[in-house]
């Protein structure tokens, strides 16, 4: 009997790959640098040169695994297995992943958007376990997100559904975003953006705590960020709050327009913690008139970095 199955989640600098038993359970994980530099082809080499490694040293035979599931940081033609778009690793546009991995690895192959993967990762196993519908947020360097709807993952009919970091929250502020506006959340509330207001403020003049954490104003980032609210630096504090405004907006129309009020939050942003989270409720209602008698849950997620592996894993069972 083939019990095994095997999650990829592959971003612009890391990828990471896990074999999972029949009751999900992690046998064996790996971790292994992108080459962001690399063609189509050697990525997806790569990618095959990494299943191996994995499955050879937790001394299983590829022919025990039912199937393999990819997730990318890309909008996904999920019927077709083709990458349609993908920012960070633009040599994948356009490429049919599915086909090319299962020719590699004699294996069937899912592939799917990461941030579908780790929401249904988190539905399934994680914080949103037993609840019928829910909205998985992500902030790190950009905003992404997944929709879980009557138990399960909507995807939208060009596979685009829950490219929420991408939805119009203010036609007068935000940098220039990949998906053609500023005044998207991500092009002001990403980690990268947010790290970006605080270096201009201070090449303004500002003075702040986040340089004596960054070092230089070319290596701030939210750590150092996070480090400075810690000490209630007050530029921490306004860039923290500008970003935590325009969230709480996006997770005020996400409701409105799914009637949906159980967020699961994650990404590498969100571990600025109860200061930050605190502030995006705070703004939420301030716009939410429905949250006085229906009050909306915001869940930490629990599977950290692994979600969209594991999300990717159980696109296979």
């Amino acid at each position: 009997m083939k019990k095994y199955v095997i999650g990829v989640d592959t971003g612009a600098s890391k990828t990471l790959c896990g074999l999972f038993d029949e009751q999900m359970r992690l046998v064996r994980v790996i971790q292994r640098p992108t080459d962001a530099e690399a063609t189509a082809d050697e990525l997806l080499d790569a990618l095959d040169a990494h299943v191996r490694e994995l499955a050879r040293g937790a001394g299983v035979p590829l022919e025990d695994v039912r199937g393999l599931g990819a997730a990318f940081p890309s909008h996904v033609d999920f019927d077709a297995g083709v990458l349609l778009e993908t920012a960070d690793l633009c040599q994948l546009n356009d490429t049919p992943v599915r086909d090319m991995l299962k020719e590699r690895l004699g294996l069937p192959v899912v592939v799917d958007n990461e941030s579908n993967a780790a929401a249904l990762a988190e539905h399934r196993l994680g914080a949103g376990r037993g609840v019928r519908d829910m909205i998985y947020v992500s902030v790190a360097t950009g905003v992404g997100g997944g929709l879980i709807l009557g138990g399960d993952l909507y995807r939208g009919i060009h596979g685009c559904a829950g490219e929420i970091g991408h939805m119009f929250v203010s036609d007068s502020t935000g940098y220039p975003c990949g998906c053609g506006v500023s005044g998207c959340v991500e092009s002001i509330a990403s980690g990268l953006n947010m790290a970006k207001y605080a270096m201009e403020r201070i090449q303004e003049g500002a003075e702040s705590r986040i340089l004596d954490h960054a070092g230089t104003v070319s290596r701030i980032d939210m750590v150092a960020v996070g480090k400075a609210l810690n000490e209630n630096d007050p530029l921490a504090i306004e860039v923290v709050e500008r970003g935590a405004e325009y969230l709480g907006r996006m997770f005020q129309s996400l409701y409105q327009i799914f009637d949906i009020n159980v967020f699961v939050y994650g990404g590498g942003v969100m571990k600025l913690g109860e200061p930050f989270v605190s502030r995006i409720i705070a703004a939420y209602r301030r716009y939410s008139q429905m949250d006085y008698r229906y009050p909306a849950k915001f869940l930490p997620a629990e599977l950290g970095d692994n979600a969209s592996m594991i999300g990717a894993a159980l696109l296979v069972k």
